[in-house]
């Protein structure tokens, strides 16, 4: 059984010149599997796939992004994570999000 999460997420768009930035806001339902956080090692493929989920929207939200592009993915990729970790609230996958890569 999956449960669906809403995480809020912010995707800042950097342009070459400080001074100028965009963001957007988006939610996104991502499905994980509870019973999949109950070790370590489920709870790092159950990472992977909400991670490609993450991954897959940040890049869709910023495909009109001309300039400093694969800067605001990860920046996307990177909040949108912590923020979908500390929503879900289990430890296991909370420390394979702190160890990550």
């Amino acid at each position: 059984m999956y449960r669906p999460l809403i995480a809020a997420a912010l995707a800042v768009a950097t342009l070459a010149t400080p001074a100028f930035a965009a963001s957007s806001t988006f939610r996104m339902e991502v499905e994980y599997s509870k019973a999949n956080l109950a070790t370590p090692a489920s709870a790092a493929k159950e990472y992977a796939q909400i991670s490609q989920q993450v991954v897959d929207r940040c890049e869709g939200e910023l495909a009109d992004v001309k300039y400093g592009k694969q800067f605001a993915v990860d920046a996307c990729i990177d909040r949108t994570l912590t923020n979908t970790v500390r929503a879900i609230g289990n430890a296991n996958l909370s420390e394979v999000h702190a160890n990550r890569d």
